[in-house]
């Protein structure tokens, strides 16, 4: 005897069965889609998030230099120059940030398309500030003409996509910075002071004496070796305009590369800018708070963003994050804080805060903290807005007077 339910109960099966196909054949696009997909890899967490929204739907990046790792001095993992030998893009500041990277990816990766996207068309470019004072420089050195006059050429976007194809661009970089690739290598785990004072540094820092005499030459060596006047900040991703033509680059070459997916990609390329300008909007106002207040940071990687919202830092503790800094500069930091009525110091999650305890003793001084990595943000295409927001929210929140 047929049972009244077994027609329905088949019927819940059937529709079971076919749902689960329809779910396994979807899977099997994706995965396929996936597996068609250009192998990308990134070398910061900001660059990892545009990639991620341009390549949204079809694949996803991989990131070199994760979490709290700094850029300036950045030493591969045998799985990570594996990833290079497979990449059929890469996607990279240049070695104005990270120097350490130029011959991995050059090597390793020499059939990839390999980007500098400190040179993508529409990039604007702001130069080094040098001192503790950035008050007494003017804070564009002039390099809006010169950006302009070294960045519009016509084959700029063909360059772009093939970096490290002939090297022609890389001897004119060393002919404009006056250094080789391994002087160059060298800048970024120096700073520029050389002074007989820093044992004093170096004892309130508690670093060992016995070690004083090695760093004190390397200062002495970055100190004769090194003019940064005409070099570029390398920090380019914390203008907003410059994420968007960060974007726009890596359309136009993962496009080249995957033609097949080409749409996707200028389609999300156009979606990610108009996010990020409807958020330079709310940023504007957000940072109100911060509007006229003498602030601090750490090292000089906020250029771009201060620029553009015209929140611009007095001074830097530090030329080089990953170099001693002096006694001398020290006190030249103490005092600014001082005269300046410098309202609050910020340090990086990167780098150890003593340092800015050390500045800010017996002033009025706050402590706040920029991030210029998103080294606490999950990975993904949210990260790059959400690091702005951030910056911005740190800024008013310590410069507004809030705990």
């Amino acid at each position: 005897m047929t049972s009244s339910f077994s027609r329905p109960l088949n019927r819940r099966r059937k529709s079971s069965l076919m749902a689960s196909a329809a779910g396994g054949a979807l899977l099997a696009m994706s995965a396929s889609a996936l597996a068609d997909a250009p192998s990308v890899v990134t070398s910061i967490k900001p660059v990892h998030s545009i990639a991620a929204a341009v390549m949204k739907g079809v694949g996803e990046p991989v990131i070199l230099i994760d979490g709290a790792a700094s850029p300036h001095g950045f030493a591969l993992k045998p799985a990570q120059a594996s990833q290079l030998q497979n990449a059929d893009v890469v996607f990279w500041i240049g070695p104005d940030l990270s120097a350490s990277l130029e011959k991995p990816i050059s090597s390793l990766a020499a059939s990839a398309d390999i980007v500098e996207l400190i040179n993508a068309p529409g990039v604007s470019h702001l130069g080094i500030r040098e001192g503790a004072n950035f008050d007494a420089h003017d804070h564009d050195h002039g390099h809006g003409d010169h950006a302009e006059a070294e960045h519009g050429h016509d084959d700029h976007e063909e360059h772009a996509d093939h970096d490290d194809h002939g090297h022609d661009d890389d001897k004119h970089a060393e002919a404009e910075h006056g250094h080789d690739d391994h002087d160059h290598e060298k800048h970024a785990d120096h700073d520029d002071h050389g002074h007989d004072d820093d044992k004093h540094a170096e004892a309130e820092l508690g670093h060992d004496d016995h070690d004083h005499d090695h760093d004190h030459d390397h200062e002495k060596h970055a100190e004769a070796d090194h003019d940064h006047e005409g070099e570029r900040d390398a920090h380019i991703w914390l203008n907003p305009d410059n994420g968007i033509a960060i974007a726009a680059q890596m359309a136009a070459t993962l496009s080249k590369v995957d033609p097949d997916n080409a749409a996707t990609y200028q389609k999300n390329a156009q979606a990610f800018s108009e996010q990020i300008e409807a958020l330079e909007h709310d940023l504007e106002h957000d940072l109100e708070p911060a509007a006229g207040k003498a602030f601090i940071v750490f090292h000089d990687a906020y250029h771009h963003f201060e620029h553009h919202f015209d929140v611009e830092a007095s001074g830097s503790i530090t030329l080089s994050p990953e170099a001693l800094t002096s006694a001398e500069r020290v006190d030249q930091i103490r005092h600014q804080i001082k005269d300046l009525g410098v309202t609050c110091v910020f340090q990086e999650p990167q780098f150890d805060a003593k340092l800015v305890d050390v500045v800010i003793e017996g002033s009025d001084a706050r402590v706040g903290t920029l991030d210029p990595l998103g080294t606490e943000l999950q990975n993904g295409p949210d990260l790059y807005p959400n690091l702005l927001k951030g910056l911005a929210a740190s800024l008013s929140s310590c410069l507004g007077g809030e705990s």
